[in-house]
């Protein structure tokens, strides 16, 4: 085994581990980028092992039917393999349409890990391009370009994995598309260098020497073809990149179809024409207003109205999908309202008392039309601007006015007088009577007392008469003789022969005895 078969020996080797390892960090962070990525590696080992084939065989001494048999066997594998990496390829791709958020998790490591794989490549590439130079070896250096395709790969999924780790969970899934261009070219070389081997017979050349030791001229295409379509790829993808202001939203559609609305921050969305964005400002209130209208109120009297209508959005998904001349819709949809709104109302009523109740009517009939057009817009409200009626009849207008003024101030002062005298009025009324209640109140205490006296009295009678009788007769004269001074003498007395010491005695009457 000389130098330059050596060296694409120990690089299979190296890259044989890089895919292993690269394997590992997709199954622990579920990146499909980096399983791309594995498998992009792994066609690279494949062409590896067939230019190693391509050196052995060219350098060994074996019979020519041998040799065609070896070349045959050779050409038959390269085309399995490279069918298998088509095979592999349509998975991803599947997964890619698929459109279902990746499971990503550990991604900080995970994206400093891949770093690794980025300097395994380019390592592998500079040494297979020094060793290649060194030999004067086409092919080894056109391996060495190869490789190269895929340190690009691996700096690709090191963006879309650090993308992801910032929140842009879908570069993730745009980085695996880019690889898996990558790896449909690198089927492709390999199955074109297998038929075109097979149908002249002869040895397999994706990277290999011509009879002269030169590479084929299509073998350079073949190296930065893939390259130049990377770039391309990748400035492509990156227009997927858009970001959201506050306030506002985006609606993501693909084909058409709205799959997601994304809040304020940075997003990604698959470029056009796959994937559209159109962000939608839902805090911003707009404002249309109409010019003047001849309307015909409910009494039949035209009129002549100007009003604006105020809207913003409320469903952004349905207004991106159901209209296209959002203030033509509005427009109609106020003007019909506000017809509907001054046709159920006399004119006067237009022109003066019920403007608010007009516009609230037409504000509920504008949303209600939109509504059943899903056109997802919300009216914030309709504001009359102008009413008044039409120039040839405005002189009339204006002496109904005049004269409703006159007749609102006669009933103003009526009211104002009513109100001055009646508060008046209620209270001597009250005033009157409460003093009858008091009067009545009185009397029926009064009454109830003398009553109650006499009952007792009675009752006391009944109970000791002779004792009451004498009560009664002594209450009686302190009564009648309230000032004089009063002996009460013993029944059995006789004051004709009793000696009363009275310092008046020409002043002493005697009373007759109790009866």
């Amino acid at each position: 085994m000389d130098r330059k078969e050596r060296t694409v020996f120990v690089t299979i080797l190296i890259n044989g581990l890089l895919i292993l390892f690269k394997f590992w960090l997709s199954a622990a962070s579920g990146s499909l980028a980096l399983r791309s990525s594995a498998i992009h590696s792994l066609a690279d080992l494949a062409i590896g092992v067939f230019v190693l084939i391509g050196l052995f065989l060219s350098r060994t001494k074996l019979a020519a039917a041998a040799q065609n048999g070896a070349r045959a066997v050779e050409n038959w594998v390269a085309l399995l393999v490279s069918a298998a990496i088509f095979y592999v390829g349509l998975d991803i791709v599947g997964e890619v349409l698929a459109g279902e958020p990746p499971d990503l998790r550990n991604l900080g490591p995970i994206t400093l890990a891949s770093l690794v794989t980025v300097v395994v490549a380019y390592v592998i590439a500079r040494y297979k391009l020094y060793v290649g130079r060194q030999t004067d070896s086409p092919a080894l250096i056109a391996s060495g370009y190869h490789s190269q395709v895929d340190i690009y790969a691996s700096i690709v999924v090191v963006a879309g994995l650090g993308g992801a780790a910032l929140g842009l969970e879908n570069l993730d899934t745009a980085a695996a598309a880019i690889v898996v261009v990558m790896i449909f070219l690198s089927g492709f070389e390999i199955a074109a260098a297998a038929i075109t081997a097979l149908r002249h017979r002869e040895q397999l050349q994706v990277e290999a020497e011509d009879a002269h030791g030169h590479l084929h001229s299509r073998g350079w295409f073949r190296i930065y073809a893939p390259i130049a379509s990377l770039a391309l790829i990748a400035l492509y993808f990156l227009t997927g990149i858009y970001t959201v202001q506050p306030g506002e939203v985006a609606v993501v559609r693909r084909f058409g179809k709205v799959i997601e609305e994304a809040g304020p921050g940075m997003h990604y969305r698959w470029p056009s024409p796959m994937e559209t964005v159109d962000v939608v400002a839902l805090d911003l209130v707009r404002r249309i207003e109409t010019g003047p209208l001849q309307m015909l109120t409910g009494d039949e009297n035209l009129i002549s109205v100007r009003a604006s209508v105020h809207f913003s959005v409320g469903d952004a998904s349905a207004f991106v999908l159901n209209v296209s001349a959002p203030d033509d819709l509005v427009l109609q949809a106020g003007v019909g309202a506000l017809r509907q709104s001054v046709g159920e109302d006399a004119v006067d009523a237009v022109l003066t008392v019920d403007k608010t109740a007009i516009q609230d009517k037409a504000a509920k009939a504008a949303q209600a039309s939109l509504d059943r057009s899903a056109a997802g817009i919300r009216i914030v409200g309709v504001q009359l601007l102008e009413s008044a009626p039409p120039p040839e009849v405005a002189d009339a207008f204006r002496d109904v006015a005049s004269a409703r003024e006159d007749r609102n101030t006669f009933v103003n002062e009526a009211l104002a007088y009513r109100n001055e005298v009646l508060p008046t009025a209620r209270g001597d009324a009250d005033t009157a009577r409460q003093a009858a209640r008091a009067y009545a109140a009185e009397k029926l205490a009064t009454s109830a007392g003398d009553a109650a006296n006499f009952e007792s009295r009675r009752q006391a009678y009944a109970a000791a008469p002779e004792i009451t009788r004498q009560r009664l007769y002594l209450e009686a004269v302190e009564k009648s003789l309230a000032g004089a001074k009063k002996f009460v003498m013993d029944p059995t007395i006789i004051p004709q022969s009793t000696d009363l010491w009275i310092t008046q005695p020409g002043k002493a009457q005697l009373l007759p005895p109790m009866q």
